[in-house]
Formats: C-alpha cells, structure tokens, sequence
C-alpha cells in the first residue's frame, strides 16, 4: 500500500510454465487493488480503535465526576481497560505511605479475588514498578525470577504493570495479564495502559484530598467538641473517657486506655478504657512496665507493630488480643501527667505516623485536662488548709480591701478585739480600733499595704469595750495575678511582753549598776591585797624565808586573776548600763599593733607559739584606741592559750568589698571548737564546755567584750573553727568610727567624744 508492505499474494498452477509476462501483470495489478483494501481496512480499524479508546476515556471522565465511592471507581478504570486492550484480567492497587505498602482495590478476571492483598515495594511485577517508578513488562511471567509468594497459582503468562503517579509521587499501580502463550504486551499495549493510569491517580488522589479533607473536619470538630468539655465538664473521670473515645473513634481502632500518672506513688493509674476487653479501669503501673510505662519513663512516643512478640509487654496484659498498640506521653512542659494508648486487633492494620499525628491531637487536651484537674484539688487543698490556718490561728488576722474596710476576720480578732464578725463586715478597720492620737499612724500603715509595702510596727489599739492594748501589727499586700486586691492585716497582743521587757530592763539596770558598784568596792581592797602581797614577797626573798615565797606568788597570781575579773564584769555592766563612752581619736594602726605584739609575746613564747604579724600598707585609724586595744589582746590571749607549739597569724587589710572597713584576722592552730560550741561562743561566762574551763582557765567575758566593743565603733567580729584545726577571728572596724553606722544594740547610751574630753 504506498512503498508500505501490508502482504503477499500468491497463485499456483500444477502445469510447468503455465504463467507469463501478461499474467504477471495482471497478478501485479491485483495485488495493488488487494494492498488498497487491506490499507483502507486497517485504517478502518484503527478509526474505530481510537474511537473506542476516546469512548473509554470519555467514561471514566464521567465517572471521575460522579462517581464518589472509590473502589467502584477504579473497579470501572481497571475493567475498561482490561477490555480495550484485550486481555485476561488485570489489578489496582493503592499505595499506602505509611506502612510503605500497596494495597489492592480492584481485581478483574484473574482467578481468585485478590482484593486487600498487601504487598511491599519491590515484592513481584507491581511492587517492582512502585519501587522504580517505572512501566514493567514481563513477557513470561510463569519464568520470572521476581514473582511473588503470593500469585503462586496464577496462570498468568504475560504480565504488564504501569506507575500511578501524581507528579513524582505514587499513589499506585495498574496492571494488566494475559494467559495466551501467542499474545505479546507491546508498546500500543503499554500506550494503552498509559491512558488509564493518569485517570487512575486522578482517582486516587482526589479521594485522598477529599478523605483528607474529611479527616480535618473530623478532627476540628472532635477537638472543638473536647475544648468544650473541658469547659463545661467538672468530672475528670468522664471528661478523660470521652476523650479517649473521640481519639478510638476517629482512629479507626478498636480501643485505647488513658492513665494518670501520680508523683507522690511513682505509678500511672488507668482512669479510663474503652473497648480492650475487660476494664482495666484502676490498674497500676511503674514506669517502665509494660508499653505505657515505657512512655513514661522516656516521655517518646511508642508504636509496636505487634505486641504478641514485643518482648516489653506487661503480666497485667497477658489475656489481651491487641496486636498494634500506640502510646503517647501526656505531658505539661517537660513534666509527665499521663499516657494516652490506642490498639488494634486487625492483622493488615498498622499504625504510622498520620495515626501517631493523629493521637498527638488529643494528648494536649487531655494533659490540660489532668492539670487543670490537679491545679484546681490543690487550690482547693490549699483553700481549706489556709482556712484552716486562718481559722485556728492564735494571732488576730483580717483581711481588707485597697480603701481598708474588713471583707473577712478570723476568730482571734473577735476575741482580741471584742466585735462580733457580722457587725464589722464592711467597717473601716482604722476608725474602729484607733484613738484620733492614733489614727494617723494608723493610715499610714495601711495606705503602705496598700501601696504593695510592709506595714509594721508597735502601738496602742482600742477595743470595742474601750480599753486599750499593745499590739504588735503587720500588713503586706494581697496580689491576684499581678494586680493589688486587697490587705492582709496580722494584730499580737504584746501588752504583757512590753510590761515584761519594761520590767527586765529596769532590772537589768539595776543589776549592772549594783555590778558596777559593787566591782569598784570590790576593787580598793583587792588592789591592796595584790599591793601588799608583792611587797610581803619582795621582803621573804631579801630576808631569805624562800619558803613563803611560793605561797605568796599564789596570793598575788589569784589577787591579779580576780582584779581581771572584776574589770571584766565592769566593763560589760557599763555596757548594759548604757556608761560606756567612746574616745575617738587618730592612731597609728601598726604602731598599736605592734604595741600590742609587744605585750602578748610572753604569752606566746610560754607556750612555744610563734606569732606572725602583717600590717603592710596599712594606715590610721579613727577609733577609740583603748577598747581596739582590749580587743585584740583579747584575741591573742585566747588564740596563745588554746594553741601548742603552733603558729598564730595577724594579718590586716582593707576590706575589698567595703573600703571604708578595715578586716583584721587572727588565725592560729589550736585546738579549734564543734558548731555547738561556735553557737554560745559570745553568750557571757560562757566558755566551750567544762573540762576547757578547768584546764585553760578564764571567765567567759572576754570575747562578748570584745565583740560588743567592736558594734560600738561600728564593726563585728565573725568567727570560723574546726575542731583539731584551729580557730580564725575577723574583726571588722571602719577607718573612721566617727561616720560609721553602728547597730542600735550596741548603740544605746554610747556616746562619742573627741581625745581632749577625756
């Protein structure tokens, strides 16, 4: 037909030589109008083949509009195209992502019905061209190497399969068979196939979009429905079991189970099941037990294709049937609050991440859920235990508005004060209990409550019946998340402790002027006494009675002892007294330093001590130079005393934090003091514990001198000891007493002159 070869025509004759050239012309002539017809005929057929293909297409088309139920859909797509191209059967299948699997929809004439029949990428002709994204033609499939377990018995001999695909994506496979051993699959085959397969993905993609989409609005209204119980429900139990049926329901799982987890036993606690059989409702378990207590402990996701092998399973879930179980951690921050678990029993169901997304949904609205729960019991706890406190509480308490008006009072305040709780609800608290002598002060206290400050302090108060009281008072703000409410006001009677404070005070007047009087008559005979006994000695000596001597020595070593006693006791009572004046004046630091060295070193050589002194840049110092003076003889007596054949340190410097101070330090290696005795180390005539006082000596008075001196020039002593390891005192005095701070304890009656006043 044209130069086109479409055949050959032959004719024969049993005669030798029976055709010539006008028979040859004639046969040529024939075959030209043989070449026409067969040409107009294949034309003919291949008109009607496009037009059936067009018709096909055409239909599936229609179909892709209003055809909404998928299967049957692509049931349709694969049944056209078995017939258009003329083979035994074919199959479809949809690819799903998470489990990485195709899945078989559609089956037409290849023997048993192989819908649902999985198959991994890779596995036989279909799983080949998922893997590829490739067409695959396998001409003899009965002798292909990659044949799948699972067509074993099929009698397909050719097999052609193309890729379902959505740009790069795959969404499936399409495959076509046929069981004649002269049919061939070829290329008009495989354009063929390719017409549907575009129909197909089509197909399957605008079903995922609209399943999708479906899943979304699912998933809104289920989340809607739970913030609204979250809302509305009071019970947690129900309000935790309708969540775990949403998320059962909207998984397409048989059941699930949702515990909470409890910090003060370390356990989670099953509050709800739904469908797993018998209800595991109250159950425990540790972390770390069974799938649920994994997830507790790691706070990861869990998800085990198959929990009948898993090697983590729990003895309390020995009976069940699960076979996919999924956990998720119920967590506040990073705090753990519960476990959320989902199950299936389904041998071809897995669970992938669109389900753990899924499941990840509800575990916020259940963790709220539990936490909500948990902030609103102790609220309420913590409610009735500050009640309680309010209620039983000895010390008068009210509560008040910004305007302080009494919004609530507690029993105390009715017994201190004599009103009644519901004939003061509403009353200024100020105008009911004060005097006009007092009502200024009054106010004040409450407007700095108010104001978000500390009200405190001392004063008279007056009951309802007209007497008067001491009370001490405090009030601090009340604040509801950052904003002022309110005042909350605290009243102690303090009448009988004033009149007893006044009291010991006038009597511990008393007794350190009666000290002081006594220790000065006690003074002129004790001078004496030491006066005459050195004198008694002088003479035993010069007249050879060697043996009074030692007696004599006794008499003035315990004259001397008694005489330090007495100045010790005085110097304190002038201190409780309020006698004690300070001289102030300009000295040289180190010159007195070194005057003090002078005076202790028989001391520290009487007991092998060797004493090392650094005063290095250091200058003078305005301070009253007898009572420093005292100090540190005070603190080298005491570290010569305690210290053996050790070394003893002075050290003075300027206080890097505070300039204005001066720090001086005296270490030694003696035999140091417990924390016990470190607590009563500055109480008076106390000393570490007896058998110290027995073999070291000395009344106990030295160091509560010289640390009630130093808070007189406006410094302290600290102190720090190990037993075994010795003792380091710092003395902390400012350069210039005269513009130091002191503490008011010390402060009191001392007052400050210059030198020339002495």
């Amino acid at each position: 037909h044209g130069e086109e070869l479409v055949g050959v025509l032959v004719v024969e004759s049993a005669e030798p030589e029976a055709f010539d050239r006008s028979d040859f012309d004639v046969l040529t002539a024939a075959a030209q109008q043989a070449g026409i017809a067969i040409g107009r005929a294949r034309l003919l057929e291949t008109e009607r083949r496009h037009a059936r293909e067009h018709r096909a297409l055409l239909e599936t088309l229609g179909d892709l509009s209003g055809e909404l139920e998928l299967p049957k859909l692509l049931q349709r797509v694969l049944e056209r195209a078995v017939s258009l191209l003329g083979v035994t059967g074919g199959e479809l299948a949809i690819y799903e992502p998470g489990p990485e699997e195709l899945v078989i929809v559609a089956s037409h004439q290849i023997g048993e019905d192989s819908t649902g029949t999985r198959m991994k990428l890779g596995e036989g002709a279909m799983g080949r061209a998922a893997e590829t994204h490739e067409p695959l033609i396998i001409p003899n499939y009965q002798d292909w190497e990659g044949r799948s377990d699972k067509y074993e018995q099929t009698t397909a001999r050719g097999v052609m399969v193309v890729p379902l695909l959505i740009g790069a994506r795959l969404v499936g496979t399409l495959a076509s068979v046929h069981t004649e051993a002269d049919r061939t699959f070829g290329e008009a085959d495989l354009r063929l196939l390719n017409m549907f397969a575009p129909q197909a993905a089509i197909a399957i993609e605008n079903a995922r979009l609209f399943t999708a989409e479906r899943q979304r609005a699912e998933e809104q209204r289920a989340l809607l429905d739970t913030l609204s119980d979250l809302s509305s429900e009071l019970e947690l139990s129900k309000l935790l079991q309708a969540v775990l049926e949403r998320a059962v329901s909207l998984l397409g799982v048989t059941g699930g189970e949702l515990a909470i987890y409890e910090e003060d036993e370390a356990e989670l606690v099953i509050v709800a099941s739904h469908n797993i059989g018998e209800d595991s409702t109250g159950k425990r378990m540790a972390p770390g037990e069974g799938a649920m207590g994994r997830v507790a402990e790691t706070h990861e996701p869990l998800i085990i294709p198959n929990y009948q092998e898993w090697e983590g399973r729990s003895d309390k879930y020995e009976e069940t049937t699960a076979r996919g179980v999924m956990v998720v951690p119920l967590l506040i921050g990073t705090r753990l609050v519960g476990t959320l678990a989902s199950v299936h029993t389904e041998a071809n169901r897995t669970f992938g991440p669109a389900d753990l997304r899924l499941l990840n949904l509800f575990a916020p609205q259940a963790a709220v859920a539990i936490e909500n729960a948990r902030l609103y019991t102790e609220a309420q706890r913590q409610r009735r235990y500050f009640e309680a406190v309010v209620q039983n509480s000895p010390v008068a308490i009210v509560t008040l508005d910004l305007d302080g008006n009494i919004v609530e009072l507690n029993p105390a305040f009715e017994r201190l004060f004599g009103y009644v709780r519901e004939s003061v609800i509403g009353h200024n608290l100020d105008s009911l209990i004060n005097t006009d002598e007092t009502l200024a002060e009054a106010a004040d206290y409450t407007d700095a409550a108010a104001s978000g400050g500390l009200a405190h302090g001392i004063g008279k108060r007056r009951r309802k019946d007209g007497s008067y009281l001491d009370v001490e008072l405090a009030g601090v703000p009340v604040e509801v998340g950052g904003e002022r409410v309110g005042i909350v006001a605290l009243y102690h009677d303090v009448t009988e402790l004033l009149a007893a404070r006044r009291d010991a005070e006038d009597a511990n007047r008393a007794k350190s002027s009666f000290l002081a009087n006594m220790s000065h008559e006690l003074r002129t005979p004790l001078n004496a006494i030491i006066g005459y006994s050195e004198m008694l000695q002088e003479e035993a000596e010069d007249d050879g009675n060697d043996g009074y001597v030692p007696d004599l020595e006794k008499i003035h070593s315990a004259g001397r002892h008694l005489l330090a006693l007495i100045n010790d006791i005085l110097d304190l009572s002038k201190i409780e007294a309020g006698k004690t004046e300070l001289y102030l004046e300009e000295v040289d630091l180190p010159e007195l330093i070194h005057e003090v060295e002078s005076t202790v070193s028989p001391l520290v050589r009487a007991r092998n001590n060797q004493l090392e002194v650094d005063v290095d840049g250091v200058g003078s110092m305005v301070t009253d130079v007898t009572k420093v003076r005292q100090i540190l003889l005070n603190l080298l007596s005491n570290a010569s005393k305690f210290t053996d054949g050790g070394r003893i340190q002075l050290v003075v410097r300027r206080d890097p934090a505070q300039p204005e101070y001066a720090l001086i330090r005296i270490a030694d290696e003696g035999i140091g003091m417990t924390e016990t005795q470190l607590g009563r180390l500055f109480e008076a005539f106390s000393q570490a514990d007896a058998s110290v006082a027995r073999r070291y000596g000395g009344t106990g008075l030295g160091l509560v001198i010289s640390r009630r001196f130093s808070r007189m020039l406006g410094g302290d002593i600290e102190v720090e000891s190990e037993p075994g390891v010795g003792t380091i005192f710092t003395v902390r005095l400012p350069w210039d007493a005269s513009t130091a701070r002191r503490s008011p304890a010390s402060d009191a009656g001392v007052t400050a002159e210059a030198a020339g006043g002495r």
